[in-house]
Formats: structure tokens, sequence, C-alpha cells
């Protein structure tokens, strides 16, 4: 079965327990808890696309390499995902989240490449791996929260640590690069409960950055889901993510470029109190 008609069948699957489920009086409705929210998923990552280019800062601009195409590089991943929110009030709350991605790649070089002044040439047996640390936090403001609906705006940190290394043994060269990008992100939510058991949920962020010639760059991260409360602290539910993002970072000796995105989708399990 493919990922889009298990997605599709899963969400059949939820909107007829949903349908199935008696309608709950008003007071049920205010018996199911919020103020905590913690959410564990397992996360397919697939069709990553990652440029990256290392330019030694004494040293002409390089080019940009494919990480799939010239390195023979993953574009697929599963990982585990954590989510949470802290409701302070109906109004206010802060939301964190932390997920690692890690791609290897090895290929023997069809062409001359250039990392950071460094020159593999063609026919070079390269091992490569790119790895992202994603923490998130943000507070968010509800400008409208009912029993139906929710919709609001949040502002915080998407805190991205990207790292690129390429290997090559058998001429003896290595050379790793990283980065860790503190990046301010606006966004906005919106949730609709069709019951009080089953609803969906959105949410977007974005930013766009460019301080001092040290770091520029910008960033869409979305999510949509579906989710019904199994039980009064206990939801299950699926989710769609796509996210894109172009940075370019100046260190003391070289400069980085990353360019990546992927779409995943999260299966989970979210805990209520």
């Amino acid at each position: 079965m493919s990922r889009t008609a298990f997605l599709t069948l899963l969400a059949a699957v939820v909107a007829l327990l949903a349908c199935a489920a008696p309608a709950p009086a008003v007071a049920e409705e205010k018996a199911y808890p919020d103020r905590w929210m913690f959410r564990l998923g397992g996360y397919n990552v697939s069709d990553a696309d990652t440029l990256v280019r290392l330019d030694a800062n004494n040293a002409p601009v390089g080019v940009f390499i494919d990480f799939a195409q010239t390195l023979g590089g993953d574009t697929s991943a599963n990982v585990g995902r954590f989510d949470g929110l802290y409701r302070f009030n109906d109004k206010h709350g802060l939301g964190f989240s932390w997920y690692t991605l890690r791609f290897k790649g090895f290929r023997d070089l069809q062409t001359d490449i250039n990392w950071g002044g460094e020159t593999y040439p063609i026919g070079t047996s390269v091992d490569s791996e790119i790895k992202f640390d994603v923490y998130k936090i943000n507070y968010q403001y509800s400008v409208l929260n009912t029993a139906e609906a929710e919709l609001g705006g949040l502002i915080g940190l998407h805190i991205m640590k990207a790292g690129i290394g390429l290997t090559a043994n058998g001429i003896g060269q290595a050379r790793s690069e990283a980065v860790t990008a503190p990046l301010p992100v606006l966004g906005l939510y919106a949730r609709y409960n069709f019951t009080p058991r089953f609803s969906m949920y959105y949410n977007i962020q974005f930013f766009f950055i460019d301080y001092e010639d040290t770091v520029s760059g910008g960033l869409q991260d979305s999510l949509i889901g579906l989710e019904y409360r199994i039980f009064k602290n206990f939801a299950a539910g699926v989710a769609l993510n796509r996210f894109n993002m172009e940075l370019e970072s100046k260190e003391e000796n070289a400069t980085l470029f990353v360019n990546t995105r992927w779409r995943g989708t999260m299966l989970y399990g979210t805990l209520y109190f």
C-alpha cells in the first residue's frame, strides 16, 4: 500500500470513529484537559533535496553540490519527533519541538568537486553525511479560542544545527563544517473541532534574516494534521509536514551555504493534562 493510500485510509478510519462516537453533552466538552500537551510520533521524512556549498573565504567561489545526485546521499529518514505545549490560560501558551535528521551518502565521484578550498577529483570514493538537529520554542497568543475553533499567532526561535562532512580516505582528505542558527520565526496556527473528540489543526512558521553579512536566509515550516481523542487524556493522530530552508553562514575561514527541503509524515500519540 502506498503512503498516500495509507494516509487516506487512516483519515477515513479516524473520521468514521468520530462519527460513530455518541455526541457528548456540553459538560463532557469541558472534561477534556489541554493545559499540558505532549506529542510523540514516528516521523518519516521523504523527498529530501539538499544543495550545499562550502567556500574558503580566501579562494574562488565554488559550485553547489547536490547531496543525492553528486554524493549518493539519502533522500529519506525515519526518526522520532517530540512536540509539546503548555497553556498559561485560554489566550497564552508556550510551545516546543525537537527532532534530529541524519542523511548518509557514498559515491565514486563522476566529476571533480570543490569543498572548502579542497578538490576531490573524479573517481574518488567519498563518504558524506548531513545532520540536522532541530529545536523550536515559541510563544503563542490565541485571538480566538472557543469549544469549536482556535486561531492565533506565534513568535519564537527555530534553532537548527546543520553539520555537513565529506571524507575521502583514499586521498587522505576530510572536511566537516557545522553551523548553529537561532532563527527568529513568526507564525500562524488554527484548530477546528468537528466534535469534542475529533479535530483538525494547521500551523505555519516562517522567517527571513539578513544580518551584517554574517547570516542570511529564509525558512518555511508548515504542519497540518487530524487528531482523535480516544480517551480523556490520550489522542492519536496523523500529520503532514513541509519544510524549506535556505541559509548562508559566514565564519572566519569559510562560508557555508545550505538549501534544503523535505516533506514528512508523522503518526503519533498525544498525552493531555
